[in-house]
Formats: C-alpha cells, structure tokens, sequence
C-alpha cells in the first residue's frame, strides 16, 4: 500500500480572519492560481477558498472559510471546532494546500498548521 495515501494537513482556525487579512489571503490565493493553476480545480466563493487537484486521481478538497466555525456547532461531544484538514495523498495540488497554509499562518499566528511527515 502507497504510505502516501493518508498524507494530511491539519490547521485550527480558532477566531474569523478580519476583513483586512482575509483580503491578503484572497489575493494570495489569486497568485497562487496564476503560477499553479493547472494543478488545480477552484470551486472559491466570496468567503469561501475551495479547491482540488486536477485529473482522475483528486484526492480531498482544501476548504477554508473566513468565518471560524462557531461555538454551538459541534457535530459530535468533545468536537474541536477549529480543527480542519486535507488528504491529499501527496498529490501535485498538495503543493498549493501547504503554500496557502503557510501563508495564512503568517499573517494570523493563531492559525496553527501541520501536516504529516
């Protein structure tokens, strides 16, 4: 079995990006289309950033809201609602969910990143 199958990235996202970050994160992200684009499939609302991997093998899409999730909205007892992921399984795409990453965590330092080694 392919190890690269379960490959992840983790954030919590504890608070809603202000208006002013989460315009730098769209912009960002408008750059990342331009150099990346052909890696990706953007599904990107106004408040929404959503995209996947492009061809027959997409994994999970990478989805970021500028609204934290509230308090009250758990699915489950004991659900952290700052929690989010994607599986991209290492894909090209995975390229473009770190960078993103990366680049939110920068310019909000309580949105915490990780991903699988």
């Amino acid at each position: 079995q392919d190890n690269n199958m379960g490959y992840t990235n983790y954030w919590h996202q504890h608070n809603d990006f202000t208006d002013d970050q989460w315009k730098e994160i769209k912009e960002e992200y408008e750059y990342i289309k331009e150099i990346v684009g052909f890696l990706i499939q953007d599904e990107s609302t106004n408040d929404i950033i959503k995209f996947n991997g492009i061809g027959d093998n997409e994994h999970e899409d990478f989805y970021i809201s500028k609204f934290a999730r509230p308090y009250g909205s758990e699915r489950y007892q004991g659900d952290d609602i700052s929690f989010g992921f994607c599986k991209t399984a290492r894909k090209p795409y995975d390229l473009a969910v770190w960078y993103m990453l990366t680049f939110i965590n920068r310019i909000n330092l309580s949105f915490s990143i990780s991903r699988d080694r």
